[in-house]
């Protein structure tokens, strides 16, 4: 759980670390590669996924608390005109190690650069020297380490960092992620570069978030799997999940790739166990309103259908998971 909460700290970093005010100009066409999320990132991703912050932070129930937890966990304070709910259109990611945290996420906004290095310049280090921490916020005494990488300033705070790549497009993650894609950047290998079948899951109009995790071409590691004791993680070969806002809730539609048919049906039977407990998701705050698994081939399709408030809870918990 904790790794997952740090996983999950990551992708608010990149949803909204680097969103400072100013009114710039619209996120960019994707006919330039450099304008291009998908080509930007490396395509080796064991897990790929995108959020449509515009679309999320709107939503009349939990939006508004979604926003105010974002601003809790970053490391600027108002003195960069952040507000995420305003300068935030879409964040893509990508993670590539099962081993620690290694994302990288690029960021589609509004960003004032002169705005970000003034904030930054009250709080920061450079890279072999020491500064004042941070005087506000959830990350109060935290330093921020200004250093140089692929011609970039990069800045970090305890390994998780931003740069920007243009007024309307921003690098986020970890410096390991971080520096994955500058390199492509510096070497000219920006293509697209992520099998399409994740790149179509990806995609899916209409879509608050979409996420997908290929587990062939890099097969889970044996002390991973035996972290997460779930019967219907043995063999898994693919994930796909796509989430949608639909009557006052949102819809989870998934799927779970198995080397065969027979594999599929044992997997389903341990989805419908997990889901049918309901015990794991009632302790996380989680009710779920229709819950629909059926076997497709060597598939496992399922779509979850949770409320509105039950999400809201989880947002009010998740300080605690982040020891906030």
């Amino acid at each position: 759980m904790k790794r997952f909460c740090w996983i999950a700290l990551v992708m608010l970093m990149a949803l909204c670390l680097v969103a400072c005010g100013g009114k710039g100009a619209e996120a960019p066409a994707a006919s330039n590669p450099m304008n291009d999320a998908l080509a930007l990132l490396p395509g080796n991703a064991i897990g790929l996924g995108t959020v449509d912050a515009r679309t999320v932070f709107a939503n009349p129930t939990f939006g508004s608390d979604l926003a105010a937890l974002v601003e809790r966990l970053v490391p600027i304070g108002p003195e960069a005109g952040f507000q995420a709910s305003r300068d935030v259109d879409r964040v893509t990611f990508g993670s590539y190690s099962y081993q620690g945290v290694d994302v990288a996420a690029i960021v589609i906004g509004r960003f004032d650069e002169t705005k970000i290095k003034q904030a930054v310049s009250n709080h920061a280090s450079t890279s072999s020297g020491s500064g004042a921490g941070l005087g506000t916020g959830s990350m109060a005494g935290s330093m921020i380490v200004v250093s140089q990488y692929a011609g970039r300033d990069i800045y970090t705070v305890n390994n998780v960092g931003f740069t920007l790549l243009s007024n309307t497009m921003a690098l986020a993650g970890t410096e390991s992620g971080m520096r994955r894609v500058l390199e492509r950047i510096q070497d000219g290998r920006v293509r697209r570069d992520v099998a399409p079948w994740m790149i179509e899951t990806v995609e899916t109009q209409g879509a608050a978030f979409a996420a997908v995790g290929d587990f062939t071409t890099t097969p889970m590691p044996a002390d991973v799997t035996r972290q997460i004791p779930l019967a219907f993680m043995q063999n898994l070969k693919a994930a796909r999940v796509v989430g949608s806002f639909k009557n006052q809730g949102v819809e989870l539609a998934g799927s779970m790739s198995y080397p065969d048919a027979q594999a599929a049906q044992a997997a389903s039977k341990s989805v419908q166990q997990v889901l049918g407990s309901r015990l794991l998701f009632a302790i996380a705050g989680i009710k779920m309103r229709s819950v629909d698994v059926k076997v497709e081939a060597s598939d496992v399709q399922v779509v979850l259908d949770v409320g509105d408030s039950s999400l809201r809870q989880l947002l009010v918990l998740a300080p605690q998971w982040f020891g906030r």
